[in-house]
């Protein structure tokens, strides 16, 4: 992942750069909730979107639009990554749908949390400032605090 929520993933024939921002994410969410509002069906926001990747029960154009916008958000040109998705994506035959969820499911999640090593060094930097510049607390002088409970 990089800091900037993008990863690369071999998916199809070669690796690839996806990287989902706010205008992907937008376009995200208005394509899916609005193939849903066409057939009645509720809408969904990104985590139920993530959820469902997750368990494998995502919509096949969901998953298509995820890996379209990440490719686009990598910089891959919009036509080649329609190109692509003919290719490696609609030939259900050769590619079956369920092979695109877990590249969908990382795609997304990286677009969400950004780069997972560099929160952990932050995490790290803040955990260890915080240990060398916190002031323990006195140790307590009460009885009450130790003694037994009284029936």
């Amino acid at each position: 992942m990089s800091a900037d929520g993008g990863i690369t993933l071999f998916w199809g024939d070669d690796e690839h750069r996806f990287r989902l921002a706010i205008g992907e994410f937008r376009e995200l969410q208005e394509c899916i909730n609005l193939r849903r509002l066409k057939i009645g069906a509720g809408i969904v926001g990104p985590m139920s979107l993530l959820n469902a990747l997750r368990t494998s029960d995502a919509w096949p154009d969901d998953v298509r639009d995820i890996l379209r916008l990440g490719l686009v958000g990598g910089g891959m040109a919009p036509k080649d990554a329609h190109r692509l998705l003919r290719i490696y994506f609609d030939d259900v035959d050769r590619y079956p749908p369920l092979t695109h969820m877990r590249p969908a499911f990382l795609i997304l999640t990286a677009g969400f949390t950004g780069p997972i090593e560099a929160k952990s060094d932050d995490a790290q930097k803040k955990s260890a400032e915080g240990m060398t510049t916190a002031t323990p607390a006195p140790p307590s002088t009460s009885d009450a605090s130790t003694a037994p409970a009284q029936p």
